[in-house]
């Protein structure tokens, strides 16, 4: 049975979501990363545009980030979900577009952050895989990153994550877990952990095609291990943790930092285990 063919028996509206993000302790001016999960709340009329309506009317003089990534425009060599028949490979190659932070979809990741990112006053970051979109007082000091050929360690220092984190953002998750949570990735790429190359395609400087850029990243989530670490997050910290029920879905919201520095701490000692 699809999501369609149930009875809506659970609803949460506009109203309902912004007071419980006021209860979850969100300001007017708080910097937020933010995760969504629609179906954790029942049937939301309005569904994404009412999510994101809620967000900006409690966050009206603060920001509001949501990933925006593109995994489909990577080397289709190394795809798993699916992959691609050997023999078909370099005929995805060659005929994948060039990412456009203005047009190029996001994908994988649920359709809040896709709506988002086509809203009026969105910005999004330049980097043709790991892209960060955000709106509000600070949209443009977030996402002005990863341009004119720079595409290194997507989420590393100088990223939209690590501009969050000086910003001393908070992380919000609407019914979702450590599992989706991107601000993860901040703090395992930069302890020190050895880079791999990638690549993906750009629209060239001089408009006239497509060229395929490589750039430095690092595995990502070599363990596995992002709801362990949440789990183990949420019992240490739990006093920086604020959460709040809703119609069957758990509002949270916690400092970025102090979860970006804990998982800085719970790597470090697993990598050096491991080494």
């Amino acid at each position: 049975m699809t999501w369609h063919d149930r009875t809506i028996t659970t609803v949460t509206t506009g109203s309902q979501l912004r007071g419980a993000l006021v209860d979850v302790g969100l300001k007017a001016t708080d910097s937020c990363l933010v995760h969504v999960s629609l179906s954790a709340f029942g049937f939301i009329p309005g569904g994404t545009q009412t999510v994101v309506g809620a967000l900006k009317d409690v966050l009206r003089d603060g920001d509001i980030m949501m990933p925006a990534q593109t995994a489909d425009i990577t080397d289709p060599a190394y795809w798993c979900a699916p992959p691609v028949e050997p023999s078909l490979v370099s005929l995805v190659h060659d005929a994948l577009p060039a990412y456009d932070p203005e047009t190029t979809p996001v994908t994988g990741i649920g359709l809040t952050p896709e709506y988002f990112r086509t809203l009026p006053g969105t910005l999004r970051s330049g980097h043709p895989v790991c892209s960060m979109s955000a709106w509000g007082k600070h949209a443009s000091q977030l996402t002005d990153c990863h341009r004119n050929g720079d595409y290194d360690m997507p989420f590393g220092e100088g990223s939209p994550l690590a501009r969050l984190y000086d910003l001393d953002g908070t992380v919000v998750f609407l019914g979702t877990g450590f599992g989706t949570c991107t601000a993860l990735h901040y703090a395992e790429s930069t302890i020190g952990r050895s880079h791999i190359r990638e690549t993906a395609p750009v629209r060239r400087a001089d408009g006239s095609g497509v060229e395929w850029v490589d750039f430095d990243d690092i595995e990502l989530e070599p363990y596995d291990d992002f709801e362990t670490f949440g789990a183990r997050f949420l019992e240490e910290h739990a006093n920086a943790v604020r959460s709040v029920e809703l119609n069957g879905g758990v509002i949270r919201a916690f400092p970025m930092r102090t979860l970006v520095d804990a998982a800085r701490v719970y790597w470090r000692d697993k990598d050096a285990k491991r080494n």
